[in-house]
């Protein structure tokens, strides 16, 4: 498949330094985005577009990540 066919699946990138990884798929005309954290939950959602579904993601790794910090915080 040619790199720039829009049906291209990305390849789940390395661990993000918060230990993220993330996975890009086109579903049909959106694209399907895939947030899996070091302890293995995963977060998803879809966007019309591939860089709209990378900012998505972005957000959710950083929303996810301040979760977890916030729980392991003792009150």
């Amino acid at each position: 498949m040619d790199p720039g066919d829009a049906r291209a699946m990305d390849k789940p990138l390395s661990p993000t330094a918060d230990g993220c990884s993330l996975s890009l798929e086109t579903v049909g005309e959106a694209w399907s985005w895939r947030l899996t954290t070091p302890d293995g939950a995963q977060v998803g959602g879809l966007a019309p577009d591939r860089g709209a579904a990378r900012r998505s993601a972005a957000f959710a790794a950083f929303a996810v990540t301040a979760l977890q910090r916030t729980r392991q915080r003792r009150f």
